[in-house]
């Protein structure tokens, strides 16, 4: 299986099962990777990190732990790894946000790259405290890169938390009026409420900024048709 089979049915397909048995017993480490978030998507995060384990893959070994709720374990893994690398820069910064003792901000690079997937997989993986923890170090987060509030209030309204989502969308909008994107997902949360008086009023904002913002003009459509 070449690497773009491999990517599109990873990505698109989602066949884990068929990957699982090709990639099995591959002696490549970037394939090795691909079946260890095979594991990490079906939540399986101990499997995962044996994966990990196997390859070499520190950074990814601790995260592993981080999602199975081990943040001792973690923190342990990735003290011995070197800081210049972004990924491990942000996750010892993360570790902070989730014990409520920031000594370190993110840049705003590694935050773009970052925030969203960690703070998605942490909700995925049930470990709410630990999103909480980061999520009010929000203020902290947009000192460095403006846009955290819209990447968190983001990833709550991808899982349904519509609430939450909004109080964040909210101060993403105090900053960034302009930014389509952030009205198009206040939008969602009102229609969550059944307001849909202010999801038209969100939607036709976000078409105005968004110079006719498709996916606003897409569910505009939906609720009016």
């Amino acid at each position: 299986m070449n690497r773009k089979e491999l990517l599109t049915r990873f990505y698109v397909d989602k066949d884990y099962d068929k990957l699982k048995s090709v990639l099995r017993d591959s002696a490549d480490i970037s394939e090795h990777d691909i079946l260890a978030r095979i594991f990490i998507e079906e939540k399986n995060y101990t499997k995962a990190a044996e994966i990990y384990f196997n390859a070499g893959m520190l950074y990814e070994y601790g995260r592993c732990q981080l999602l199975c709720g081990n943040l001792a374990e973690t923190k342990k893994i990735w003290s011995v790894l070197k800081t210049d690398d972004p990924a491990v820069h942000w996750g010892k910064s993360l570790l902070e946000f989730i014990d409520l003792y920031v000594m370190h901000i993110p840049t705003f690079f590694q935050i773009r790259a970052f925030l969203e997937v960690d703070l998605d997989a942490l909700l995925q993986a049930n470990l709410i405290s630990y999103c909480e923890n980061i999520a009010n170090g929000a203020h902290l987060l947009a000192q460095n890169n403006p846009e955290s509030y819209k990447f968190i209030g983001r990833v709550f309204v991808n899982n349904k938390y519509f609430e939450l989502a909004e109080l964040f969308l909210k101060k993403a909008k105090d900053v960034c009026y302009v930014d389509p994107e952030i009205h198009f997902l206040l939008a969602k949360c009102y229609l969550n409420k059944n307001d849909i008086k202010r999801a038209k009023e969100a939607l036709k904002i976000s078409m105005d900024k968004g110079y006719g913002y498709y996916p606003a003009k897409k569910l505009l459509n939906e609720i009016t048709a």
